[in-house]
């Protein structure tokens, strides 16, 4: 990944990737803001835009203690609700889901898109923000762009994958809380007029001895070991991405006090 900057008050860091490779990023998104409202000048986030269409994921680093994340995403999108109905959920640690699948323990993540289980659209795009990194050198997000991935399956498996239904659960944590949900959906989803979606959960895809989506999940986690990209946090990070295309997960961690809050956006503002 290629950093920039050192610091809010020296050059806002922005870490990006492209599935080529690295990009050098243009002098428009290395520019020095000082304040917030630089921040959300059209300016600064029309370029934010472009790289987050272009590449992906977007990820801002050095970000004061004054910082508003939510008013910054909501530059981007509309806030969406969530599991239980708010905008914002907070991702730490709580001991009653310890033995669960479930964001909320310090256990690694498998990969998957958010909100597989919904009937419907799903967030375009998500958020997380970061208010206190673990003091180990665990729990980074990590991301996987499947763009080339599902490019490159041969023409049956892709016709496969966006014709045949699956049934999607939610995770036995969501639903220890009384707020799983289920649905049936294609994993990759052409529509018309509107960009593919892809969804995907290892764990929680019902695939019923299915061998052409045993070997697509297999193949598509060995893939994503190999080529994912990762967020190490640092305090008042923020991080953007789009969920029709990127894969997350979580490596494991050790510090319970560890805390992330989680955004769903809808379509980017013009």
């Amino acid at each position: 990944m290629t950093a920039i900057g050192e610091g809010y008050s020296r050059k806002l860091a922005c870490e990006m990737f492209l599935h080529q490779g690295d990009l050098t990023v243009s002098q428009a998104a290395t520019s020095t803001p000082t304040s917030q409202e630089e921040l959300q000048s059209p300016s600064v986030l029309t370029t934010y835009k472009q790289l987050l269409r272009a590449q992906g994921y977007l990820h801002l680093t050095g970000l004061p203690d004054n910082f508003d994340h939510v008013m910054f995403a909501e530059q981007f999108s509309p806030l969406q609700p969530q599991y239980d109905g708010r905008f914002i959920w907070s991702i730490k640690a709580d001991p009653k889901f310890d033995e669960h699948y479930h964001s909320l323990n310090t256990k690694a993540l498998n990969p998957h898109t958010e909100c597989y289980e919904f009937d419907g659209t799903p967030p375009e795009y998500l958020v997380l923000y970061c208010v206190k990194p673990p003091a180990d050198d665990g729990g980074k997000t990590q991301l996987f762009d499947a763009v080339d991935f599902v490019g490159k399956l041969d023409t049956s498996v892709q016709s496969y994958i966006s014709e045949r239904e699956f049934s999607f659960v939610s995770s036995s944590g969501i639903q220890a809380s009384s707020l799983g949900k289920t649905a049936r959906h294609k994993i990759y989803e052409k529509r018309n007029g509107g960009r593919p979606i892809l969804r995907f959960s290892y764990n929680c895809m019902e695939r019923n001895g299915d061998q052409i989506a045993e070997d697509f999940s297999e193949k598509m986690v060995d893939q994503f070991k190999t080529d994912h990209k990762y967020i190490r946090w640092s305090k008042n990070d923020f991080l953007i991405w789009d969920n029709f295309r990127i894969l997350h997960s979580r490596d494991a961690y050790q510090d319970r006090t560890r805390e992330l809050k989680r955004l769903w956006l809808g379509t980017l503002h013009s």
